[in-house]
């Protein structure tokens, strides 16, 4: 696998093969070296070595966002990351792609990655081919002065494309005059020029390789209310569209995890702003994306419990009671999952994002029907969902029955995706303020929705897991004991959130809210 640039190396580039001379005759790479170097150097040739590889990330890129670079060396069997300056690498293992952090064995590559992969699967998103010439540069007394890697390639994503030439400058101790030589006259007789990037770099910069910066729908502040909206709701239906293979396909959790964010975004925008939009439309699409909701929450809510059964297992006093509930859920989840395929793959399912997909097309290119523009619109919903979000908070005591709280978090809820669709109007620094005043709200009002709810969840799998007959006394007490600490949880969640609703909602988060919309 190509390696870094050593600490006193110095790499050249060239997006041209270099291969050919004047006259456009074919020339070797040692005879460009050669030529180059005239007849103050001698190129011998040393080494020929080639290499494919398998470059791996997850579906949104978690490895690159964080800085590794990670690959797969199918001759060798080994998987390598760099991250800076630094490499390692271990035996993959039996392992097929994609595959989850679990399946790669401990090692340090795993510790590498671990933290930045999380829950997310490892894809194979290229395929690289690589050949290094080596090359001895020897003064005229035959000593060799430095060393010459000559790197050339291909990537295919999945069409092949070349990678830029790069030359590799290798210093000898006791020699770096003549390696400054060497590198002033490879920058004067061939198209080369120095470069600060590494391989990788080289590698990322290809087009289509890599997270992209391109915003999702680009909402102008003049734009006609209902056409914005409908474009918004045109990028949603993009993020459900992308996931649904990695959902049927079970690569990880986290595509059914955005499929649903995109669903309730949808469902949030038709319900707040779907008066914008031709008459009876949100009404008529609501409907399916609440079917679209209900189809895929029983395989979510046992991903998640799935996701947190470690971390269940360390609050009760024997973690190792808790594995027959781990393997019901387990199969609980496979039912579910093999219900939702079959629905994603219904006629019902296909034809509603053509109709949705068509309707809002229609939409875009319709004249508008709505004088209200984009700008004016986010200042109307945006204060109306704060006021109405206040309004419920101010009215929860401590004595306040749980259906108060539930219907508090589906308001706060409500903003963050206003304040989602709306964020390329808003003030960045006054969005900033109120996502982070809601964080802190939607962490306290979740806490207090999973104690009643998993306490509530884990009473009804003893009673189902009882009636199959699958349960033990101990397994019984374990779920007992975790719907206790849940219970705990809840109860914390309400006194945080009686005593300090002010400060999440107060005059200051007011103050936030009336700075988003202002240039």
């Amino acid at each position: 696998m190509p390696r870094l640039a050593g600490r006193n190396s110095t790499v050249f580039t060239s997006a041209a093969e270099l291969l050919m001379d004047k006259n456009g005759t074919p020339l070797t790479r040692e005879a460009v070296l050669q030529q180059a170097f005239g007849d103050r150097y001698t190129v011998k040739e040393t080494e020929v070595t080639s290499e494919v590889m398998t470059h791996l990330d997850t579906a949104d890129w978690r490895l690159r966002r964080g800085g590794i670079d990670l690959a797969f060396v199918p001759k060798s069997g080994q998987l390598v990351a760099h991250r800076g300056n630094s490499r390692v690498e271990q035996p993959a293992g039996s392992i097929g792609w994609p595959a989850l952090i679990s399946r790669i064995p401990e090692g340090p590559v795993r510790e590498v990655i671990r933290g930045a992969v999380g829950v997310r699967a490892l894809l194979p998103f290229a395929t690289s081919q690589n050949r290094c010439d080596s090359f001895a540069v020897l003064n005229r007394d035959a000593k060799t002065v430095a060393r010459v890697k000559w790197r050339q390639g291909s990537v295919q994503t999945p069409q092949e494309r070349p990678l830029p030439v790069r030359v590799q400058v290798d210093p000898l101790r006791g020699y770096a005059a003549d390696a400054a030589k060497v590198e002033r006259l490879l920058a004067l007789g061939t198209p080369l020029t120095a470069t600060r990037d590494t391989w990788f770099e080289a590698l990322w910069a290809m087009p289509g390789l890599g997270p992209t910066a391109t915003q999702r729908f680009g909402m102008q502040r003049a734009q006609a209310a209902d056409l914005a909206v409908a474009d918004a709701l045109l990028g949603y239906l993009a993020e459900l569209e992308a996931n649904v293979e990695g959902i049927v396909a079970d690569i990880d959790t986290e595509y059914l995890h955005d499929f649903r964010v995109a669903v309730r975004r949808t469902r949030s925008v038709l319900k707040l702003l779907g008066d914008v939009l031709p008459d009876g439309l949100a009404a008529r699409m609501g409907a399916e994306f609440r079917w679209l909701g209900d189809v895929t929450s029983a395989t979510r809510d046992l991903d998640v419990y799935l996701l947190g059964i470690g971390d269940m297992a360390r609050l009760v006093a024997r973690p190792g009671s808790l594995d027959p509930f781990g393997a019901y859920v387990r199969k609980r989840r496979a039912a579910e999952h093999r219900a939702l395929v079959r629905a994603l793959r219904s006629d019902r399912f296909v034809e509603l994002g053509a109709a949705w997909r068509a309707d809002l097309a229609t939409v875009m290119s319709a004249p508008s029907r709505h004088r209200e523009t984009a700008a004016q619109l986010a200042e109307d919903r945006l204060h109306r969902i704060f006021r109405k979000a206040t309004t419920r908070s101010r009215a929860i005591t401590s004595k306040s029955p749980s259906e108060q709280v539930h219907s508090l978090r589906k308001t706060c809820k409500e903003m963050r995706y206003l304040l989602e669709v709306f964020k390329p109007l808003c003030n960045p620094d006054a969005y900033r303020d109120v996502i982070t005043d809601f964080k802190e709200l939607q962490t306290v009002l979740g806490d207090f929705q999973d104690g009643e709810v998993q306490a509530a969840a884990l009473r009804q799998f003893a009673q189902e897991m009882m009636s199959e007959g699958s349960v033990d006394s101990e397994t019984l007490l374990a779920m007992g004991e975790l719907s206790a600490r849940f219970e705990v949880r809840q109860r914390r969640a309400r006194n945080i959130l009686t005593k300090r609703h002010e400060m999440y909602l107060g005059k200051r988060a007011a103050g936030h809210v009336d700075r988003l919309l202002k240039a």
